[in-house]
Formats: C-alpha cells, structure tokens, sequence
C-alpha cells in the first residue's frame, strides 16, 4: 500500500470503505466510529445527523463542541479519522 492510503485508519471490520466518504449514509458514519472503537461516540452522529459529506466538511470546533463528545475521544476522533478522511478525500 502507498504511504498515503495507509496513513488513513479505516476499522477492518467497517463494511462501507468501499465506497467514498462523500457516499456514506448517516448509518455509514456511525458504523464507521463504532467500529473505529468509539461507540457512544457514535450516537452523537446518529443523533445530529451526520452523513458522509457532512463529515467531510467538519472543522475542528464542530467535533469538539457540537456533537456534545468528552473532550479526549472528540480530539482523537477528529485528528485521527475526520482531518484523515478530509486530507484523503477533498482534494481537488
């Protein structure tokens, strides 16, 4: 694999990777972070209503204040999988 595809976590048991994140469903989403080990953290998707693309165009204060997530798990869900997915997938 190129360094640049491996640099991104995507959970082996998460069953949509095939698809692009900009595809993912609201379910998408949430199967990815439950299977990424942040279950309760999941819910806050579900419950906002995050989809694939909504997910892409999340910054940094919308994971650590808007989705109401402890302050560990919002920082290591943000720096870990959404700023990755972003850097993979909203190239130009």
């Amino acid at each position: 694999a190129s360094p640049i595809a491996s640099s991104v976590y995507e959970p082996e048991s998460f069953s949509a990777r095939s698809l692009s994140p900009t595809d993912w469903s609201v379910s998408d989403v949430v199967r990815y972070f439950t299977a990424a080990g942040f279950p309760e953290q999941a819910a806050a998707f579900r419950s906002q209503e995050i989809d694939g693309r909504s997910l892409l165009l999340m910054r940094r204060n919308d994971v650590l204040t808007g989705l109401s997530i402890k302050l560990g798990p919002a920082l290591k869900i943000y720096e870990h999988h959404v700023k990755e997915l972003q850097k993979t997938h909203n190239r130009k």
